[in-house]
Formats: C-alpha cells, structure tokens, sequence
C-alpha cells in the first residue's frame, strides 16, 4: 500500500511538472499561488501541525469520530515527520539550488543554505495526505487530492529554488512512511481501547 501511494505521488509529480512546463518566466512567477510566500510559510511542518493540532481540538466538540481519528493521526504524522526530517536535513547537509557558494554537499551542517534534503514541506503534506483513509469513494477522492497537494508543494519547492527534485520525493516518501506507521500502530491502540470499553460494559451490568 505504502509503494503504491509513494508511486501515484510520483506520478502526480511528473505530471503537474509537464503541464507546467511550458509556463512562463520564473520572474513572471513570482506572483502566482504556488511560488508564493504565503503558501510556503503555511506548508511548513510546524505551520501543518498546529492548522492539523487546532482542528483536532475543535473537531472534539462535534460528533464525528472518524474525522477526530484522521485529524489526529495527522496531526502525530505531521509531527514525527517534521522532527525527522529537521534531524536529516542537519545531517545531510546538502546544499540549496539557490545556495550561491559551498560544496554541494557539506555533511552536519546547521546553516539554511545545506539544508535541501529532505524537503519539510513535501514531507508535511504528505504526512497529512497519507493518513486519509481510502476506504470508499469519496475518501479515495480526498487521497487523490492529498497526492496532488503534495505534487503541487513540490513544484512549488523547486520553482522558488529551495530544493532539488529528489529532495521533494525524499520528503514526501518520508511523510507517507511516518503517517503509514502511525496507521499501523493505531489500529492495535484502537483495539486495545474497544476491549477496555466492553470489558467495563459487560462489568456495570453484572454490578
């Protein structure tokens, strides 16, 4: 499942790329949505966590579990992935196309210019879209717009000259991996929680 959802971002990637291949100027660019500051300020790990964090707070005061459950497993997604990928990036220290000096790449490095791999907000937003359930029609629906938000971020990452491709992909392999593992590890919590639930059941009616 992982594989499959890693490929369809793929080649959701490659195909916004080629649509857009022919655009015009980046100086004529700059203008537009997707290489916009605002975008990249809201697409930034931490920014992703707290929109997930706040809308998992106000989703408790409403009566729909199965939104509370994505909005959180988004929310640990988002998180964990973030964390990791701040750690690779110093590891990695790999230099930003827009970096003008330096070697391409510098190993441990703290310094925003060697820090191009992996992309944090490809990785973001693909922890966000690989947590979407794809049970049924219309989720599916929404994990096909998950998969093209991540394409989108990640034209919008190399348009303004932060990352390189493979950095892109790198990222959002990582988003889709974590919000995977966070899928897995929820299933036995939920388990756990639904025999707690029937044992205390089965315990007031016999009181």
């Amino acid at each position: 499942m992982l594989a499959s959802t890693g490929i369809k971002g793929l080649f959701a990637y490659r195909a916004l790329r080629k649509m857009n291949g022919h655009s015009a100027k980046p100086t004529q660019n700059k203008g537009n949505l997707v290489t916009s500051s605002a975008l990249s300020n809201a697409t930034t790990p931490p920014s992703v966590a707290t929109i997930m964090g706040s809308a998992y707070a106000i989703s408790k005061m409403t009566d729909s579990p199965k939104i509370q459950r994505f909005l959180l497993k988004s929310t640990l997604s988002v998180s964990v992935a973030g964390l990791l990928n701040a750690g690779l990036k110093r590891l990695i220290g790999r230099k930003r196309p827009r970096a003008e000096s330096g070697p391409e790449f510098k190993g441990p490095a703290l310094k925003d210019k060697f820090n191009s791999m992996p992309s944090g907000h490809a990785c973001a937003v693909a922890a966000v879209a690989g947590s979407i359930p794809r049970t049924s029609g219309p989720l599916l629906l929404a994990s096909a717009a998950g998969l093209a938000a991540t394409a989108v971020i990640g034209r919008s990452r190399t348009k303004r000259d932060a990352h390189h491709l493979s950095d892109v992909l790198v990222g959002s392999c990582l988003g889709f991996g974590v919000a995977y593992a966070v899928s897995k590890l929820e299933k036995p919590v939920e388990a756990k929680v639904e025999d707690q639930k029937q044992s205390t059941s089965l315990t007031n009616r016999f009181k």
